[in-house]
Formats: structure tokens, sequence, C-alpha cells
């Protein structure tokens, strides 16, 4: 039986030209050739991306985790194992012991931040040079349209 489900990146380029890939899979794959030399930089500094990115949202500001979910367009338990892992590390503190109380930077989180923030600045050059100007913006000024929060498939328990 022939599936109709079709993937790019084909090693035969002719093949990717076909107008019914799987947009998702293609994406997924770009994602992780784009992301793979981030992820590389932040791994020597023992940060994963979603722990980078839980750093910078929270150098703009205090933020709750539901607030760092939504900002990030991930799911709860992404966030909040983010939140564990970065604490543990002496990284982030909660404002105060309510429920959803706000995450903030400690001062050497700061600092370290400070100092990714110019690591950074090579990589994303090295990922919009891969993608090209044109594709870049595009991407984010997607990311800016999609929805704050993205619902859960179902009520009971995801991750």
């Amino acid at each position: 039986m022939s599936l109709s489900l079709r993937l790019a990146g084909e090693w035969d380029t002719s093949l990717s030209r076909i107008p019914d890939a799987c947009v998702c899979t293609a994406l997924r794959m770009l994602s992780r050739f784009v992301t793979r030399p981030m992820e590389r930089m932040l791994a020597a500094h023992g940060l994963t991306l979603t722990e980078f990115q839980t750093l910078v949202s929270l150098h703009a500001a205090p933020m709750s985790a539901l607030g760092l979910t939504r900002r990030l367009r991930i799911d709860p338990a992404p966030t909040s194992r983010a939140l564990a892992r970065l604490r543990e590390r002496a990284l982030v503190v909660r404002t105060s012991s309510r429920r959803l109380a706000c995450w903030s930077l400690t001062e050497a989180a700061r600092t370290h931040v400070e100092v990714l923030d110019l690591l950074w600045r090579e990589v994303d050059s090295q990922a919009r040079d891969a993608l090209g100007p044109e594709l870049a913006r595009k991407v984010i000024a997607l990311v800016d349209r999609l929805p704050r929060a993205i619902p859960p498939e179902s009520p009971g328990w995801f991750d």
C-alpha cells in the first residue's frame, strides 16, 4: 500500500519539489537544522533552548509560569521543568510563595544572559544567513501572529 504522506528533504532534490510534501515535517527538519548551532552553544553553558528562552523572557520582566507558557507558546510541563532546573541552579527565584507567583532572575542569571547575548548574536546571524533575509523576516512575522496560548488537545493530561 502506498502512503499519501510525502517528506521533503530527499537527496534527489527533484523529489522535494512535490506540492504535497508534508509541511509539518519539513518545518521540523528546518527547525532542527537551524537550532542545532544554538543548542550546541547553549549546551556548553549547561542550558537547553527552553531554559534560555525562559531566561531571556524573565530578563525583560518577572513573569508567572503561565505567562511564560503563553510567551513561549509551549505546554505548561516544559515550562515547569525549565523553571525547576533553573531554580536548582539558583538562576531564578519566585517572588512569593503564592501559587501563581511571578518568577524573576537572580543577579547571576542576569550576568549569564548578558554574556549569552553576545554569543547569541553570532549564532542568530548564521541562522539568518542559512534561511536568507526574506524567509527569516517571514518566519518571525508568522510567529508574531501565532495565538498567545496553544490550546491543549484534550482536557486531560498532556506533556
